[in-house]
């Protein structure tokens, strides 16, 4: 999904960056650079990361007082000019940019996901500060940022684990879509659109509906699953930001605001719970499914490609984990099952057959609601 639209966006960015002398290339070309706004975001980010390492290593063994106002002022100033002049090298640049590209895919598509897995991709818990420093890197969806930073500033939270994170993003997106209107909503989801418009900025590209559906699993709006999946059913692969926001419309006025599958709690109820009380509420559960005999809906030839491609040519691994996901109530666990089959074995998510896959799993589990 996406891999033509890909390998064009990083070439066009790569043009469109002017070269210094020496085949270098400074973070202030960039940034004056006509390329997605998220990439130099990202790249600043990077860059500022590094300096700030840097920066702390040489405080450890000063004996001067950084922390004190007029010296933290200069400082900023400083920063800021050491970043935009800092300068990659050619190559440092297209492995950057290529991993630029292929996060924000991901982080488009699947916010809540990708969030989670990039930030807690070594550890458990992390500092409240490291959170924030990883957090400037997403450019997209600046509510989600700004939301939670504001969180953990007037929470005072020093530390943060995965799945308390997990929790407050849900919380925090949930609150978010419930009252938008279904223009409102479609708006919400112009970063993506906008990126995979680049370079041509028509506003007028279509997006595929896969990539929608798999954008609204990921923020639990199960209620306009039905709706897309039903336009994939007539044929449809791509709709218009006019038909999304007429389709999620007609849903809202079907239904009634979006909600989310777990409960939600107001923005200004997490600001106002105590220090001590930070355990965000317990999640509801989706509604259970019967059992489900999922080998015999796998035809054989996705079954050898699933071997092949996700389970590393193991078919008792694959029979295995069929056997699990039988045996799950819920899509919710069927989808986090497969997402951590996913990380631990470094799958592509969006490769052809990691797609393919979930297709099939959440299909079965749709069909014996």
């Amino acid at each position: 999904m996406y891999e033509r639209e890909t390998e064009l966006i990083i070439n066009t960015i790569i043009q469109r960056i002017p070269k210094s002398a020496g085949d270098s290339i400074a973070v202030k070309d960039i940034l004056a650079a006509d390329i997605p706004h998220s990439i130099k975001t990202f790249l600043r980010a990077d860059v500022e990361a590094l300096l700030i390492g840097e920066l702390q290593q040489h405080r450890k063994a000063s004996r001067f007082n950084f922390d004190h106002h007029e010296i933290r002022s200069l400082q900023d100033q400083i920063n800021s000019i050491l970043v935009l002049n800092y300068t990659f090298d050619k190559k440092e640049l297209l492995r950057r940019v290529d991993d630029a590209v292929h996060l924000m895919i991901n982080f488009l598509i699947r916010p809540q996901w990708t969030l989670t897995n990039m930030i807690f991709e070594k550890e458990q818990t992390i500092s409240s500060d490291a959170l924030v420093t990883l957090l400037r890197y997403f450019g997209p969806y600046e509510y989600l940022r700004e939301i939670i930073t504001q969180y953990l500033k007037e929470k005072k939270i020093t530390s943060v684990s995965k799945e308390d994170f997990k929790s407050l993003l849900w919380k925090v997106d949930g609150g978010y879509v419930r009252r938008k209107s279904g223009d409102e909503l479609a708006k919400v989801m112009s970063p993506m659109c906008d990126f995979f418009d680049f370079p041509n900025r028509t506003y007028a590209n279509p997006i595929l509906i896969k990539a929608i559906i798999k954008y609204f699993e990921d923020k639990g709006l199960v209620m306009v699953l039905p709706r897309l999946e039903g336009e994939i059913a007539q044929g449809k692969t791509e709709l218009s930001r006019s038909e999304l926001s007429e389709l999620l419309e007609d849903i809202r006025r079907t239904h009634g605001s979006f909600q989310v599958e777990k409960v939600e709690i107001e923005l200004k109820e997490i600001i106002e719970k105590s220090t001590d009380n930070y355990s965000l509420p317990d999640e509801n559960q989706i509604p259970s499914v019967p059992h489900l005999n999922l080998a015999s809906s796998i035809n054989e030839s996705d079954k050898r490609k699933f071997i092949k491609k996700i389970f590393k040519h193991d078919e008792n691994f694959y029979d295995s984990a069929l056997r699990s996901l039988s045996e799950m109530t819920s899509w919710k666990q069927a989808s986090k099952f497969i997402d951590e089959i996913y990380i631990k074995h470094d799958i592509d998510p969006y490769s052809a057959e990691a797609t393919r896959f979930i297709e099939v799993i959440f299909e079965q589990y749709h069909l014996k609601k």
